[in-house]
């Protein structure tokens, strides 16, 4: 088997271009990690901010590049599908602020990684009073001392969430 100059150059700038998983691992290894105790915090932040949302908590455990993204809550207030829900950090307050709080139970926290939580929940409320089952992952910098929050990503029955509102739908098929 013969190899031209050319190809073992390039072989080996590509090599070098991509990262080893021991680069990956090592990078991280670097990184704070979050305790199990930490992420519970967490955890129980998220949920005031949702189900009993006090703008110090915001301004304290949300990082100053704060972004929600979430498709399900964009369909209520005609936001286009993939974009950010709210941008900022200010946007996200001005909204919480004006939203009714939601009892959000957590069912379970299914990981923690460094910097990232996944967990399950329901809200049961309003007129249906029916359950509306979610997923969160939560992203989290170490910043000012302690944990906050710098990202959510989460998506849940919208449809269930609208008949808890009040709404209503119909099924063409």
């Amino acid at each position: 088997m013969r190899f031209s100059a050319l190809a073992i150059a390039a072989l080996a700038t590509s090599a070098t271009a991509f990262p080893t998983l021991g680069s990956i691992f090592s990078r991280q290894a670097e990184k704070a990690c979050m305790t199990e105790a930490e992420a519970k915090e967490i955890v129980d932040i998220y949920v005031r901010l949702i189900s009993n949302y006090q703008p110090e908590d915001c301004e304290k455990y949300c990082a100053s590049d704060f972004v929600d993204r979430s498709d399900s809550i964009n369909t209520f207030i005609f936001r286009p599908l993939g974009e950010p829900t709210f941008a900022t950090k200010e946007i996200f307050m001005e909204a919480q602020l004006s939203n009714p709080p939601f009892p959000v139970v957590v069912d379970v926290v299914d990981a923690v990684a460094c910097e990232a939580i996944a967990l399950r929940w329901h809200a049961t409320f309003g007129a249906a009073n029916l359950p509306s089952r979610g997923i969160t992952i939560i992203g989290t910098t170490k910043r000012e001392g302690h944990w906050q929050i710098r990202s959510l990503d989460l998506e849940f029955n919208s449809l269930i969430w609208l008949l808890n509102m009040g709404g209503s739908y119909v099924w063409e098929g």
